[in-house]
């Protein structure tokens, strides 16, 4: 691939991001759009789920594919110490991450009154309570005047009611909230906190065919047609980048207009 002539706010050479999250493709979208953008990229799983740690694994040949330097891990995100002990082996064997984008992502579709108790805090530890570890440990191990960022991978259905992803829906907000908080706490030390929402994407559970005609649910989307894994890798890079340097506490949508749609 052609080297992306950036501008000097847009450039990323230099820095080191620890993409969290491999359970859909906005993972591997992000990794590699950052890794073009100049970053070296760690790519982590949130779940020991051996179809996730392998697509973080393929995740960080991309990377190395382009010439960055990179390494895999699979995470617990659920498990607090695990999240601790991990972070301090990125930062060990790869150097203190600059960027780090949580897309740890688990999803289910219950109508609340048949989410059982282990659903739902298994959607709550993977979603919610992972990036709160995540974000806790960011902020210890940042070394004192250097700045960074976050950016959470969220949901339109944190902010928007759908029938059926009542416990997926609260999660999701949550971490919307963890991020304004982040945003406040942090900001005076130089780290900018943001959330990327999605909308209908192509990986979304029960999403239906993806013609206009068979699928009603794209009529919900202004531009008819479900969003990509790439749709969330320049938002991304702009976020990481000195360019985005006063962009904080912000939920911005990539979801074909869905959140403007009555």
């Amino acid at each position: 691939m052609a080297e992306w002539k950036r501008s000097p706010g847009f450039d990323l050479s230099g820095k080191k991001a620890l993409v969290i999250g491999f359970a859909n493709p906005a993972g591997e979208a992000v990794a590699i759009a950052l890794a073009e953008a100049g970053a070296d990229v760690a790519a982590a799983s949130a779940t020991m789920d051996g179809d996730e740690v392998m697509a973080a694994k393929r995740a960080s040949k991309a990377v190395a594919a382009i010439g960055r330097a990179t390494l895999s891990h699979g995470w617990d995100v659920t498990l607090p110490t695990n999240v601790q002990v991990s972070y301090k082996q990125v930062k060990r064997d790869f150097g203190t991450p600059d960027i780090v984008v949580y897309n740890a992502d688990a999803p289910l579709t219950k109508r609340i009154t048949e989410v059982t108790d282990s659903e739902f805090g298994r959607i709550q530890a993977v979603n919610q309570n992972g990036a709160f570890y995540t974000t806790r440990t960011f902020l210890k191990e940042r070394e004192a005047g250097s700045s960074g960022r976050l950016i959470y991978i969220t949901s339109v259905f944190g902010e928007r009611g759908v029938s059926g992803l009542g416990a997926y829906a609260t999660a999701k907000a949550g971490v919307a909230g963890l991020m304004a908080a982040v945003s406040q706490e942090a900001g005076g030390d130089g780290i900018t906190a943001n959330c990327i929402s999605t909308g209908w994407m192509d990986w979304t559970p029960g999403r239906g065919p993806d013609e206009v005609g068979q699928n009603l649910l794209l009529r919900f989307i202004p531009m008819r047609r479900f969003g990509r894994g790439e749709h969330l890798g320049a938002l991304a890079v702009l976020l990481a980048s000195d360019a985005a340097c006063f962009i904080n506490g912000q939920v911005l949508h990539v979801d074909g207009g869905v959140m403007t749609h009555l």
